[in-house]
């Protein structure tokens, strides 16, 4: 162990530094009061956030291939059949992308934010995401193991009331 202050080697039972004289029980005290949920939840909500801006590329894409396809159908004089499915697949598909998209955002949010409902619905997200492998089912399993056990249920609620 080392002092924080001047960079000293020190032992762990030493209470102040023999060097500088300060006192080494801050840190301690500060990284015992670190719990799991706290140590977790930010990197979870940051992790949400990523994969809700994953999800906006093929949104984009499929908006794109939407625009793209109307143009040279519109100037053809194509049957309004074909507006259905070839732009109107991938209008469905953008819009399924952003939705996606959002709800991985509200996520990342409630659990940044500490909300009371943060937990939940990131839990709630995390089942969904187990069946979309690879990304989804790690984050899923992530925020899974962090924020399911009962434990982790009453720390973040202590943690949100503390904090609104």
């Amino acid at each position: 162990m080392f002092c924080n202050s001047c960079g000293s080697p020190i032992a762990p039972e030493q209470s102040i530094c023999s060097n500088c004289g300060r006192s080494t029980t801050g840190a301690r005290v500060a990284c015992a009061a670190r719990t799991r949920v706290a140590e977790h939840v930010h990197l979870l909500a940051i992790l949400w956030f990523v994969l809700g801006a994953f999800f906006l590329v093929p949104a984009v894409i499929m908006g794109v291939l939407a625009a793209v396809i109307t143009v040279p159908l519109v100037s053809e004089g194509a049957d309004k059949i074909a507006f259905v499915f070839a732009p109107g697949l991938f209008v469905v598909l953008c819009v399924v992308f952003l939705a996606s998209a959002a709800l991985r955002f509200v996520a990342g949010w409630g659990l940044l934010k500490m909300q009371p409902w943060g937990r939940t619905f990131a839990l709630v997200m995390a089942f969904f995401a187990l069946i979309c492998p690879p990304f989804d089912t790690a984050l899923g399993i992530y925020t899974l193991f962090v924020l399911l056990p009962d434990a982790a249920g009453d720390e973040y609620r202590q943690m949100s009331q503390t904090r609104g």
